[in-house]
């Protein structure tokens, strides 16, 4: 993607180390996927996964710094056309209403700042991944619906720049299978990994570190996070079957210590 960033635009100063982590990043963009890119700055993982031609649906943008508007607006419009999905650019603090971004959308991409995610960004993460999050859904869904009413949200919702003619619709029920975490703070991201992984819903898959700054003790770390609402299923019912299984060996060792009657 022919990328533009103006002086008020964040961008990586090792461009090809980036590039590499981009092209990596893509690899693990699930084909027909709709995706939400939270701390996006100008958009840039967002445009090149829409460049891909991956997503057969949506890619939404979510940025706090309004000044990395015109730098999407440049780039988006060197896209090539028909790319068949619709790409929007959102000026909003993704931390304040994180579960409003990740509905609808079946893979999540955070690239926050060097302090990490925001607690009530891992919070909605942690509840989104939960097993009964159909119901959660549905009551948060109701609550969104009936009683927003700060027009400063309301505005956020609706995007800053909108790419394609493509109607977008809303994709209810829809949450992420897929997270994609790139981060520039060891420290944080240790700090955030065991609070998403803590449920043991969200699961590490894979994960890439990269030298952004030759010299340095810095790494860029992609981290590849897949949500099994089963794993935690799975493990009761290990235990379930390994304590049966304990029980018949106790009682037929009881059975054969037992003296016979004459």
């Amino acid at each position: 993607v022919d990328i533009c960033l103006d002086p008020y635009s964040f961008g990586q100063a090792n461009t090809l180390s980036f590039n590499s982590l981009l092209h990596k990043l893509i690899k693990y963009v699930p084909r027909g996927s709709t995706v939400v890119d939270l701390y996006s700055g100008a958009g840039v993982i967002g445009l090149a996964i829409a460049a891909s031609r991956k997503c057969s649906r949506s890619v939404r943008c979510v940025e706090i710094n309004k000044m990395s508007k015109l730098s999407f607006e440049k780039s988006a419009s060197r896209l090539p056309p028909n790319l068949g999905c619709t790409i929007t650019w959102h000026n909003t603090d993704a931390s304040a209403e994180p579960i409003h971004w990740l509905e609808g959308s079946s893979v999540a991409i955070v690239d926050p700042p060097r302090k990490g995610l925001h607690p009530s960004v891992i919070n909605a993460l942690q509840r989104v991944a939960l097993s009964e999050r159909k119901a959660f859904k549905a009551k948060s869904s109701l609550t969104k619906v009936k009683d927003e009413k700060r027009p400063w949200i309301l505005r956020a919702r609706e995007p800053a720049v909108h790419v394609d003619s493509t109607i977008m619709e809303e994709s209810s029920g829809i949450w992420p299978e897929t997270l994609i975490y790139i981060s520039c703070g060891w420290d944080s991201f240790k700090k955030d990994c065991k609070s998403l992984i803590s449920n043991e819903a969200w699961h590490l898959e894979n994960a890439h570190a990269f030298n952004f700054f030759p010299g340095t003790d810095s790494i860029e770390v992609l981290a590849i996070f897949r949500r099994d609402s089963g794993i935690a299923q799975k493990k009761t019912k290990t235990k379930t079957k390994t304590k049966a299984k304990a029980k018949a060996k106790t009682k037929a060792k009881k059975k054969k210590a037992k003296p016979s009657k004459v």
